[in-house]
């Protein structure tokens, strides 16, 4: 028996409801041996440690002392019945008899339950009200009860059969246990959740399996899941698996995520000085020792800062001696810093992530110095994101000879996952040689964010390493990808999410067309967005996200409605003084003018004006498009491929790049004369790609009528919207006049 079972599990007691709500239609008996199956499973495996059953309904009584034999549980058990009420302070106080009879200080609690409290101890004020229940006395009582334990340091689990909780009660139910609990609340309604329950290590295995939060919000809590953890993981090299089905190692992969989002900055928590927390808690449990935060995650973000975490592990590979360093970058909750994505610079690497970089590897080289590492080290490095660019650069400056002091880090040492990441290097510093294969960077070919920076002519920006893409019926074919979907969406289940999965739709064509004219026609070059847009975005950025977690942000919808509302205003009396208010309104910002200069503004109002069709196609699917970029969706198709999760199928993918991201794409410029400006307007036009529309709209006055698009004094169309196919650069004319009146004949 490994000794950290016999340190975690000493002194686990259970405590048994054994209420019933008699206006529920289930078995009584099926809920007494689903309860009886459970302890019996905890006995068997967690062997020596010791464990006391209590059952309480209308009072409380010990069924089975304090013992680590398995086969007297099962015993004593075996005539379990139900009945009575759910007096569950009565049930805390014998629970605390025996912590202090035991003389244990590391008790744990777990509490089965399949209602709040009905009886015993009642207390009139507290956090319920009879709004919440007509048995809140009952529930403020124990709650308070509950909340002295804690004090003293024992551990509290609550365990719900919440499927056999009346729906009237079931949200107050889910709140009470939540609220009463200080190390885990879990719904046990079905079997698959019952692997979450405590951290274990399988019989001859060294996987460490238990639960971690993470920073996404999940009601009044952080979210919280389920890792696997071994040792093992860093035993081979970072390039054994290239050549199999999948270029890394499946479980690696998943830890990665899981450790990455246990770094996101903590949304519950107020103080920024503990907002890394969860990622302390996680790497603790994995054995990591000598926790730190850079001095940015202690602190409010600003737009250039970066927060990451990092901690060390001895490990021994084929008896050579080695530091593991476990270092992760904050990829959410980051708030003003999202600024930094559109900070692309004029030259090189795009300044934003290469700053960020630069931070993150002084924080990694001062570690070092400062806990004295020396000889061999394994680096263990993630990110999501913004994170995932910053990573990116880090390994790529690592991988390019960039040395770290006083410590060996040989390639093959180097485990790297970039998940959803941005683009940050360039095609001249050679970031796809084999040098870079120990980068893996995890794409959702429908995430907008990894398309970003752009790949477009004059910008070339890309990433570092091996892309590999999440799967979708182009890579795999339909039959595969209705496989491989459908056990992705069984792992979303057990994920907490607020989001759920929107049906998937395949938006990589368009969204590479929109990003690509936009690039094309608004941002033009680096030199001129640095100088007429870049401070301007960062700013409408900034505003955006700063105080994200505090007050009510206008989302990018409500954005385009305001801007689309003013389509028939021409281009230079876009931003008006109306507009500014209104936007700035939205925006929370008491002054736009003052806080915001207009460019950024005018910088998408222009693209929405030229291009309305792609605009409103992005407006219609922004939730689609956002839920691409959602972690828990990553992480469930992460989860599909996992053993340690369910046994993955065999996943075929054409990991080469897309010949239509090398492709240079040509753009051709569409100029259009308006004839008769008093008479009507037009918009659209500007720059395309090669064969694709112009899309051109006529718009007349209510004294005016449209005569038609000409070319070369050739009517080319005379309908208000023309999708005039884009060859070469040209010149249109739209030609309005006023409306003939005609005389009325005698």
């Amino acid at each position: 028996m490994k000794k950290m079972i016999i340190t975690f599990c000493l002194g686990i007691f259970f405590l048994i409801p054994l209420s019933v709500t008699h206006a529920l239609d289930f078995g009584t008996n099926d809920l007494v041996q689903a309860t009886i199956d459970l302890i019996n499973r905890f006995a068997v495996e967690s062997e020596q440690a010791r464990i006391a059953v209590i059952a309480y309904d209308n009072d409380s009584q010990v069924l089975v002392a304090p013992t680590t034999d398995s086969t007297v549980i099962r015993e004593k058990l075996s005539t379990l019945e139900s009945s009575g009420e759910s007096n569950l302070t009565a049930g805390l106080k014998t629970a605390e008899e025996l912590i202090k009879q035991s003389q244990n200080q590391n008790a744990n609690i777990f509490i089965i339950a399949d209602n709040a409290p009905t009886a015993g101890d009642t207390l009139k004020k507290g956090t319920y009200t009879s709004k919440d229940s007509h048995s809140y006395k009952y529930a403020n009582a124990a709650d308070a009860y509950a909340k002295q334990l804690k004090k003293s340091k024992v551990s509290i689990r609550t365990l719900i059969y919440l499927a056999r909780v009346a729906k009237s009660t079931q949200a107050q139910a889910q709140r009470f246990f939540e609220n009463i609990q200080n190390d885990g609340s879990f719904d046990i309604s079905q079997n698959d959740y019952l692997d979450f329950l405590f951290e274990r290590q399988r019989t001859n295995e060294t996987l460490l399996t238990g639960q971690f939060d993470y920073g996404v919000r999940y009601g009044h809590r952080d979210a919280q899941t389920q890792f696997h953890y071994s040792d093992d993981y860093f035993k081979a090299s970072s390039d054994a698996y290239q050549n199999k089905a999948l270029p890394y190692n499946p479980s690696l992969a998943t830890m990665s995520l899981n450790l990455e989002l246990a770094a996101w900055a903590s949304p519950n928590q107020k103080n920024y000085l503990f907002k890394s927390d969860n990622a302390k808690i996680l790497l603790t449990k994995l054995g990591f020792t000598h926790f730190e935060a850079n001095d940015a995650f202690k602190l409010k973000p600003t737009k250039d800062s970066i927060g990451a975490v990092i901690a060390e592990k001895k490990l021994t590979v084929e008896k050579e001696d080695y530091t593991l360093l476990a270092l992760a970058i904050r990829g959410g909750g980051y708030e003003a810093e999202w600024a930094s994505n559109v900070t692309l610079g004029t030259s090189g690497q795009h300044q934003g992530f290469h700053k960020a970089s630069q931070d993150v590897l002084r924080f990694l080289e001062n570690y070092i110095k400062t806990h004295d590492i020396k000889g061999k080290i394994k680096l263990w490095l993630t990110g999501y994101s913004r994170g995932a660019a910053t990573a990116n650069l880090l390994a790529g400056e690592l991988n390019s000879g960039r040395k770290l002091p006083q410590v060996e880090l040989a390639p093959s040492d180097m485990y790297v996952f970039c998940f959803e990441s941005p683009a940050g290097t360039l095609a001249s510093f050679n970031p796809r040689n084999k040098k870079n294969d120990n980068i893996i960077n995890i794409v959702n070919p429908n995430d907008v964010v990894t398309k970003v920076a752009p790949e477009a002519k004059k910008f070339e920006f890309t990433r570092y390493g091996k892309d590999i893409l999440l799967p979708t019926s182009q890579l795999v074919g339909e039959t595969q990808y209705s496989l491989l979907r459908d056990r992705m969406l069984r792992e979303l289940e057990k994920i907490e999410s607020l989001d759920g999965y929107i049906q998937d739709h395949i938006l990589k064509e368009y969204l590479d067309k929109v990003i690509g004219t936009f690039t094309a026609e608004e941002l033009l070059n680096r030199n001129y967005y640095v100088q007429n847009h870049q401070e301007s975005v960062r700013g409408l950025i900034a505003a955006f996200l700063a105080d994200s977690n505090d007050k009510a942000v206008v989302s990018v919808i409500e954005l385009i409605k305001i801007i689309v509302d003013l389509k028939t205003t021409s281009v230079g009396e876009l931003i008006t003084r109306p507009l500014q208010q209104k936007l700035g309104q939205a925006l929370g910002l008491d002054d736009i003018t003052r806080e915001l200069n207009s460019s950024a503004l005018e910088l998408f109002g222009d693209f929405i004006l030229k291009h309305p069709n792609l605009a409103l196609t992005l407006f219609e699917n922004l939730k689609i498009v956002g839920a691409a970029h959602q972690p828990e969706i990553c992480l469930a198709w992460l989860r599909s491929q996992d053993k340690n999760y369910t046994e993955p199928l065999p996943i075929l993918q054409n990991r080469k790049r897309s010949a239509v991201v090398e492709e240079k794409k040509t753009y051709y410029k569409t100029n259009v004369i308006v004839e008769g400006l008093a008479f009507g307007k037009i918009l659209g036009g500007g720059v395309t790609q090669e064969n694709d529309k112009a899309e051109l709209y006529a718009l007349p006055f209510e004294n005016g009528q449209f005569d038609g698009w000409y070319k070369d004094g050739s009517l080319i169309s005379n309908e208000l919207e023309c999708d005039y196919t884009v060859t070469e650069e040209s010149t249109l004319v739209a030609k309005f006049s006023a409306i003939e009146e005609v005389d009325n004949e005698k």
